[in-house]
């Protein structure tokens, strides 16, 4: 959309006079910046994403679309209308831009978490597998061990047991004992 062969476009750049020009800007970017603030706390406006305010980014990529004819400027719009306007729609389309980062970058982490808690769940089976047949023959270690799988804490177990609480105690450091002694013997 490089509009820049056509007549009269550098002409009516030209006739903006340098203080017109930096009258212009230092307007738009106090404009740019009230709207911003409206975005403010925003890590995806943030100075350290540009390297400069980002008002003065907005608005200098602004000035430099209008001469490189990326943007064309239209004649019944003042100089710092059209830096407004263009800033604006940068402004819009670099929210789209970084929500849809965003939104892949958390694609991706579900992704990877989903991955790690598959390998959490299959160590999990593993040392459960391994925990039964340390404890191959004793029913108390047994029911024990499927108590651990199915309850969230031992007042759970020792109810879905029909134990006390310090029985429950006792059967997890026979468990461990009997774990460790598997596991000297591997």
């Amino acid at each position: 959309m490089n509009k820049t062969f056509k007549p009269n476009y550098y002409e009516r750049l030209d006739m903006v006079g340098h203080p017109e020009w930096q009258q212009a800007i230092d307007v738009a970017k106090k404009y740019v910046e009230k709207k911003l603030k409206l975005f403010a706390p925003c890590e995806a406006l943030n100075e350290r994403v540009f390297g400069m305010p980002a008002a003065e980014h907005f608005v200098l990529g602004a000035f430099d679309k209008l001469f490189t004819g990326e943007w064309e400027w239209s004649a019944h719009r003042a100089v710092h209308t059209q830096l407004v306007g263009i800033s604006l729609s940068d402004i819009r389309h670099h929210l789209r831009d970084w929500q849809k980062q965003t939104h892949l970058e958390l694609v991706q982490l579900d992704e990877r978490m989903a991955d790690r808690m598959a390998e959490d769940e299959e160590a999990l089976d593993f040392a459960y597998d391994f925990a039964e047949k340390a404890v191959k023959g004793d029913q108390a270690l047994l029911a024990y061990l499927q108590a651990m799988r199915r309850c969230n804490n031992y007042e759970e177990m020792a109810k879905e047991m029909g134990i006390g609480i310090q029985q429950v105690y006792q059967l997890q450091r026979k468990l461990i004992r009997r774990i460790k002694k598997r596991r000297n013997k591997a």
